[in-house]
């Protein structure tokens, strides 16, 4: 699934940037603000220096690794048996964070186009393109994130205009919102922003070398960081706290405050478009890293044959919660869960290998 020609700086960035943009435009925002009120700003600019510190503590640690990838290397440092059922731990978090995910954008396309027809209904139609873009793999998703992403951003950026007279610096204070102690906790301790640094190492070997790795996975980590503290300030200046508190899809709520002509003010579809195309793209990239995961900790040659039952699985995990804010309640817990699983996994798997020195393996083999 991960043959073919390597990507290089450029689409490691924008396949990172992809993954994380599902989580931010869609629902990090009011888990921020339902905790620190309008000063949620803050807490994204801080977490981003934080994401940056410790995405070039893990390149360093994994620079020998870059071509082997994550599913691999975790067999190799902790042997075939830990190692395989850690793979499987891994894919089982991936699944639970995209089933929510999934679930989430199925809630809100019910909600704002078709709310006379069923959630698996609508569920299918999303599933149907990841599991025709999984199955074309690695590359195919690549492009079309290539294409996906510069829309995404465009619209932001038109929707960011559009919604300057709504702007109050008023809306920010006070400054420091629940306070500096509840800034700092989940600035650090809460919502890791950064989960997606699973998927590129798992994905690495499709890279054309450490270079190419530590320079995409930097530019994605400091885009997404930069993206998403915009677009936060830019929530928190135009909605008063708080009313930004019960705002569960802040892009489309920003979009109904546009009052700006008949054009400006029908710009949900647009929104629609956004949500749709980047989590497909995300969770695409979802079920190629879990399938490669399966592939590794199976020893079989490919992981197409994953495919069919991931997407499967994901569909089943989306539609188990009985309601909208049941999926809200565990996607908020799942977040903060796999916050410290994924930063303890990945160090304890990169400092085993290292002690055991692994990367003299490598260079036998090589």
């Amino acid at each position: 699934m991960n043959g073919g020609k390597k990507i290089g700086p450029a689409s490691t960035a924008i396949l990172f940037l992809n993954l994380a943009m599902a989580k931010y435009l869609m629902v990090l925002p009011h888990f921020m603000v339902s905790e620190v009120g309008n000063s949620a700003w803050i807490v994204i600019f801080l977490k981003g220096l934080a994401a940056i510190g410790l995405f070039l503590l893990i390149a360093a640690l994994y620079k020998p690794y870059v071509g082997m990838g994550l599913g691999e290397l975790t067999r190799r440092a902790l042997t075939s048996p830990l190692g395989g059922a850690l793979n499987f731990i891994i894919v089982c978090v991936m699944l639970v964070r995209g089933g929510m995910l999934f679930r989430i954008l199925t809630e809100a396309l019910q909600t704002l186009e078709t709310d006379t027809v069923t959630i698996e209904y609508v569920g299918l139609f999303v599933l149907i393109p990841v599991l025709i873009c999984a199955l074309k793999g690695f590359n195919a998703n690549v492009n079309a994130s290539i294409l996906i992403l510069p829309f995404t951003v465009l619209s932001v950026v038109i929707i960011s205009v559009a919604l300057a007279p709504h702007y109050e610096v008023g809306n920010l204070m006070p400054i420091f919102g629940e306070g500096e102690g509840k800034i700092l906790e989940t600035a650090f301790l809460r919502f890791g922003g950064t989960f997606e640094l699973m998927y590129l190492m798992t994905l690495s070997r499709s890279m054309g070398d450490y270079k190419t790795f530590k320079r995409g996975g930097l530019i994605g980590v400091g885009a997404i960081s930069l993206f998403s503290f915009i677009f936060t300030l830019i929530y928190c200046l135009s909605v008063p706290y708080p009313v930004s508190k019960n705002f569960f899809f802040p892009l489309y709520q920003l979009t109904r405050m546009i009052k700006a002509g008949s054009f400006l003010q029908r710009m949900e579809p647009t929104v629609i478009f956004v949500w749709t195309g980047v989590i497909i793209c995300g969770l695409s990239t979802l079920v190629i890293a879990a399938a490669e995961l399966l592939k590794n900790t199976s020893g079989t040659k490919g992981g197409g044959g994953f495919v069919p039952l991931l997407v499967m699985i994901i569909f089943l995990v989306g539609v188990l919660p009985r309601s909208e804010l049941d999926t809200y309640g565990i996607y908020k817990v799942v977040v903060n869960i796999s916050h410290y699983f994924y930063i303890g996994v990945i160090l304890a798997v990169l400092l085993t290998a290292r002690l055991r020195k692994v990367e003299r393996g490598l260079a036998y083999e090589a």
